[in-house]
């Protein structure tokens, strides 16, 4: 009986490939979104899979996006926590997703638009 009863609680897979956005206003543009390794300083834990996405902005702005998918939402929260905090990088975590991203050249105005527009990308 309590195999029944934790057979629906949760979902051991990893959550799918995200749809991300292929331009983002004011001038990004997805060049590449291909399978990862996960980035430096993720901590050690559960293993995520990952996926790269490389955008290019105005200016000569160029971001790097780790999508990171955990089989269970504390899972990227925690690894979120332990991240290593670094210069130009952000992290953020949405569900069962895990972002770390890092920017060169990019105006923060440009780089908030990207960011909320990867978070909102995420289901």
């Amino acid at each position: 009986m309590s195999l029944i009863a934790l057979s629906g609680c949760a979902d051991a897979s990893s959550p799918p490939k995200p749809d991300l956005p292929a331009s983002v206003s004011p001038g990004w543009t997805l060049k590449s979104f291909d399978d990862s390794s996960a980035p430096d300083g993720l901590p050690e834990g559960p293993k995520p899979t990952c996926w790269k996405a490389n955008y290019t902005g105005a200016n000569q702005a160029t971001a790097e996006a780790w999508v990171c998918g955990f089989t269970v939402t504390s899972g990227a929260f925690d690894a979120g926590q332990r991240t290593r905090a670094a210069a130009n990088t952000v992290k953020f975590d949405k569900g069962r997703y895990l972002v770390v991203a890092r920017w060169n050249n990019g105006s923060r105005t440009d780089v908030v638009a990207l960011m909320r527009a990867l978070q909102a990308a995420l289901k």
